[in-house]
């Protein structure tokens, strides 16, 4: 029997004690998942006694997973921007601040400030540091420059990996800013080849 977990659908992991036909008392491994609304809970005990290695082991995958979500996903109205500066994670480094960025959503846009890193790119509106989005570079699927009814936009779009693919609109004032961004973005060693 196989049995595969994806890692997008663990709830929780946690050990506790169970009691088991083969073992009695022992120590067990509990993997809580969803999938489409449906909740499963998975037990695991060990076949080798004193062999704790392996739940360990899965508990730290586990964490390791969780805590390298903003490096992997898009990220909307996030802790992302605080006193209106970019929250850097671990080895991310500022490559650009742009102001005077225009989010465009539906028929209005909004005035805020991009962020262009080695990771991803970040942009909240200058009203909220709350209204804002993140969106790695591993989840980017294309990057253009096209008209809009403001001028040149820059249109970012998503994949569908792990949500729903979206297209961003960022617009500038200026056209020259708008173009080195764009270049920024299509340089080869800025975003990953993507298979």
């Amino acid at each position: 029997m196989n049995l595969s977990i994806g890692f997008n659908t663990i709830q929780n992991v946690t050990t506790r004690n169970a009691k088991s036909k083969l073992r009695g008392n022992t120590e067990a491994l509990y993997i809580l998942t969803k999938l489409n609304n449906v909740r499963f809970e998975f037990i695991f005990t060990y076949l080798i006694n004193n062999s704790k290695r392996l739940f360990s082991t899965v508990m730290a995958v586990v964490r390791a997973f969780e805590s390298s979500k903003q490096y992997r996903e898009l990220k909307l109205r996030g802790a992302v921007v605080q006193n209106k500066q970019l929250r850097i994670l671990p080895l991310e480094q500022l490559y650009s601040t742009v102001n005077g960025v225009w989010n465009l959503s539906s028929e209005q846009g909004n005035l805020g400030t991009l962020f262009v890193t080695n990771v991803r790119v970040v942009w909240f509106a200058n009203f909220s540091e709350a209204f804002n989005v993140s969106v790695p570079y591993l989840h980017m699927k294309t990057i253009r420059v096209r008209d809009s009814k403001f001028g040149k936009a820059m249109v970012v779009e998503t994949s569908e990996q792990v949500s729903a693919s979206c297209a961003l609109r960022w617009v500038t004032g200026e056209p020259s800013p708008l173009s080195s961004l764009a270049a920024t973005f299509l340089d080869s060693k800025s975003i990953p080849k993507r298979r």
